[in-house]
């Protein structure tokens, strides 16, 4: 009997020796794994503005973070977090002085262009970084959307880890992994379990470019909680090769469209070949590509009418008050805008009107006036863009110059209307707004605020003027296509004078509201 119990003591030994020993990890695999972290202070150019949010953000991530756990950053510790990803040693410091096996560090930088961060995962024995997600020239800058991209980066830094999770206990064929449905995981799920054996980087910045594997085995998932898997070994390479720690990757796999072949066998790979190639794509079949995107500007010919009045204070040889109407005087407007940059824009416009006004002063001839109005700018501006998509919204600030023309028919003996030129410097306030990705529909306005206008005469009233321009607009978009919209503009104009004293008339002024519609082309 005691010769029995010896020998199964020896065989258990003999089998537990052996199970030890298939149970062997590489020191690149160890190197990797990932219990405690820590989080280095978050570092900025505009004084912290956007550091302590983008940083609580993070933390609260790792936090949350069912995988590792995070960690102190350790008190007066003299490092140069800017610079950790050029300095190995530092980050050893780090990780050594936290007790930490990986760090995480982030830096802020608003240049010109926009906003940029950087997040880096620190993984190892050497010091160097593992993964590196980057946001560049990024044009938002509100502080709840900057640390919604901090939390993308942060996803993205956990996506490109070289193993999703890793068995946490086994017991016979039975095994618990740190994964669970919040990864899309559930029961039935098949999953690889592999050891990493190599780690090829960037030559220069020495993050991971890609991993050499070895497939340990395979587990099958029973159970699946949101953070935790419960599951039975169906394959193994060897007895006892999976442990505690062995890296966990899901099964996926490139899935493709059953081929076409040819009664042999053959995958058919060119379309003209295929048996119905002409059912399918028609004579003379070629590859469908995206109609490209609008770069350079755009261009807008739009026709409508005017309610148009004139009103005149006449003050010598008698005092009386007389005005012009026209309701329908047909517009023409051409426009046209220039992108230097996604930011900065020129642009110019050109606008005709011909209609005709009584002339009701008494005395005065003819009856019926003609009237034109001409109109030019040209202008230079700043688009700030609102979101990542030039075409999404924004608000544009520009600056000009503008000339607007009313020339009237000469009448007598007395002089009813005048023609006046008015010109001057402008502002202008626009912006333009899409009402969603499933409505090609886009809403707009402008206020133009005109500084120092001046208005001439002929002829001339016999002394200077004040004069005031007031100019806004509202303007819809219809997309037809991704280069050609439907456009309608409501425009309302009103300019004004006021003369000095000696004069023969004391204030005239022109008003319009015009009512367009035509097409927008973009190139």
């Amino acid at each position: 009997m005691k010769i029995k119990m010896l020998i199964s003591t020896v065989v258990f030994a003999l089998g537990f020796k052996t199970f030890a020993q298939n149970a062997y990890v590489s020191t690149v695999d160890q190197d990797l794994a990932i219990k405690s972290i820590v989080l280095v202070p978050t570092t900025d150019n505009l004084g912290g503005i956007y550091a302590k949010p983008v940083e609580e953000q993070i933390r609260k991530q790792l936090n949350e973070d069912k995988q590792w756990s995070l960690g102190n950053y350790p008190k007066n510790l003299e490092i140069k977090s800017e610079t950790l990803d050029e300095n190995p040693a530092e980050v050893q410091k780090l990780l050594q002085t936290a007790k930490a096996d990986a760090a995480i560090t982030s830096k802020i930088i608003r240049g010109p262009r926009g906003i940029s961060m950087t997040l880096t995962l620190f993984v190892g024995r050497e010091g160097l970084p593992l993964t590196q997600e980057t946001l560049t020239d990024y044009k938002g800058f509100d502080t709840a959307d900057i640390k919604m991209q901090a939390s993308i980066l942060f996803n993205n830094i956990k996506n490109r880890m070289p193993f999703r999770a890793v068995i946490l206990s086994r017991r016979g064929q039975q095994v618990t992994l740190n994964l669970g449905s919040n990864y899309g995981l559930k029961p039935d799920s098949r999953v690889s379990v592999v050891q990493i054996i190599k780690v090829n980087r960037h030559p220069k910045l020495k993050i991971l470019v890609s991993t050499e594997k070895e497939v340990l085995g395979r587990v099958k998932l029973f159970k699946v909680e949101p953070y935790l898997s419960f599951g039975y070994i169906e394959l193994e390479k060897e007895p006892g090769v999976i442990t505690v720690g062995s890296k966990v990757m899901p099964d996926e796999f490139v899935k493709y469209a059953t081929p076409i072949t040819t009664p042999s066998g053959k995958i058919l790979t060119d379309v003209t070949t295929r048996p119905d190639k002409d059912v399918a794509f028609g004579d003379d079949p070629k590859e469908w590509t995206p109609e490209p995107a609008p770069q350079y500007g755009k261009v807008e010919v739009l026709a409508g009418f005017s309610s148009y009045s004139q009103n005149v204070k006449i003050t010598s040889p008698t005092a009386q008050s007389i005005s012009g109407n026209s309701n329908l005087a047909p517009n023409l407007l051409i426009r046209g805008e220039l992108w230097l940059n996604p930011e900065w824009f020129i642009g110019a416009s050109l606008r005709q009107s011909v209609f005709s006004i009584d002339n009701s002063l008494a005395g005065s001839s003819p009856s019926s006036l003609n009237e034109s109005m001409s109109q030019y700018s040209v202008t230079g501006g700043y688009n700030f863009l609102l979101s990542n998509d030039f075409f999404g919204p924004k608000l544009q600030l520009s600056a000009g110059y503008q000339d607007t023309n009313f020339k009237v028919d000469d009448s007598g003996p007395e002089v009813a209307f005048t023609s006046n030129k008015y010109g001057g410097l402008m502002i202008s306030l626009g912006g333009s707004f899409p009402l969603g990705p499933e409505i090609p529909f886009e809403l707009g306005g402008r206020f133009d605020l005109f500084m120092n206008p001046t208005m001439s005469e002929s002829p001339s009233s016999g002394a200077g003027n004040s004069s005031k321009i007031n100019s806004f607009s509202f303007f819809g978009n219809y997309r037809l296509r991704q280069k050609f919209a439907i456009k309608g503009e409501l425009l309302f104009e009103n300019f004004s004078s006021d003369y000095n004293g000696g004069a023969n008339r004391s204030t005239v002024s022109h008003k319009m509201t015009t009512l367009l519609g035509g097409i927008q082309y973009m190139f």
